[in-house]
């Protein structure tokens, strides 16, 4: 695949996962977390599979990989998303998910051997953790209700779970067809979160508006089956820590976004911790010496 074309489905990641941050707050005022979740995961995964038939491709796949990726990114990484956005603001979600590139890092390092851990590693640790304490402290006074700070913790712990889907898709997806793969993980994911959902919400009090169903069918189709698909590819033409670093140009838009969009506030404490994220990831990762 041609570099052009690698570089333009990156961008295409950052414009679309940087909206998906305040179209799930949009969601969440009609719909219960994990039941919206678990429709949009679910509507993904028959959609693609549905094209993969279409397509006239196998519906076999490496099914241990599409389970981890069900199970971990999809049902947990994304149910604990959904369940702390109706407490903090969209835009600080998306800042606090920066991290993510961090943990791709360490667990690049144990398990990837073309992707060792270097001393710089633990230097931008450092910066982006102050980043993220600021993130953290503001997520505190703007969010709202009384568990604001576990919310704000479970979107901190989400990206570990996006990044063992990370490392286990770099290793195990060599010669498997990503559309195939991210189906079947994406109906397994869904299927989860309303297992979860069903004796823990009530789907009665669901209101079915255009918004409501407008997100889910937007997450649905652009903010789950394109990207997905387009994450596996991507993961199989650039280094998994390179390919992390979307979530680190994500909050400037989530930020932008939100503030449209809901009215969120965009403090230059917000501003301040994302900034410092991406200072760490880039003192961690970029070697400046041979840039120079």
């Amino acid at each position: 695949m041609s570099r052009a074309v690698v570089w333009s489905l990156y961008a295409a990641c950052v414009l679309v996962w940087s909206s998906t941050w305040v179209v799930i707050a949009l969601g969440l005022e009609d719909v219960a977390p994990f039941f919206g979740a678990g429709i949009r995961f679910v509507l993904a995964g028959i959609g693609v599979l549905t094209a993969a038939v279409l397509l006239k491709r196998s519906l076999r796949t490496d099914f241990l990989l599409a389970g981890l990726i069900g199970v971990v990114p999809f049902a947990t990484g994304y149910g604990l998303i959904y369940w702390a956005e109706q407490y903090v603001t969209s835009g600080l979600a998306a800042v606090l998910f920066g991290v993510l590139p961090l943990y791709v890092a360490v667990l690049a390092a144990l398990f990837l051997p073309d992707e060792p851990l270097r001393p710089r590693l633990i230097v931008g640790v450092g910066i982006a953790l102050c980043g993220l304490v600021l993130a953290f402290g503001e997520s505190l006074d703007l969010g709202t209700g009384e568990h604001t700070a576990l919310a704000a913790l479970a979107v901190v712990l989400s990206p570990l779970a996006s990044a063992i889907g990370n490392i286990a898709t770099k290793k195990r997806m060599a010669g498997l067809d990503p559309v195939v793969m991210n189906g079947w993980a994406m109906v397994t994911g869904g299927v989860l979160l309303l297992a979860f959902s069903a004796p823990t919400e009530d789907w009665g009090a669901t209101t079915w508006s255009f918004t409501s169903i407008g997100s889910i069918l937007y997450l649905a189709a652009f903010g789950t089956g394109f990207t997905f698909v387009t994450l596996t590819v991507l993961l199989r033409e650039l280094p998994a820590v390179t390919v992390s670093f979307i979530s680190m140009i994500i909050p400037f838009g989530a930020l932008a976004l939100g503030a449209l969009f809901r009215d969120e506030p965009v403090t230059a404490v917000a501003v301040g911790g994302a900034l410092l994220v991406v200072a760490g990831i880039a003192v961690a990762q970029f070697r400046f010496g041979r840039m120079r």
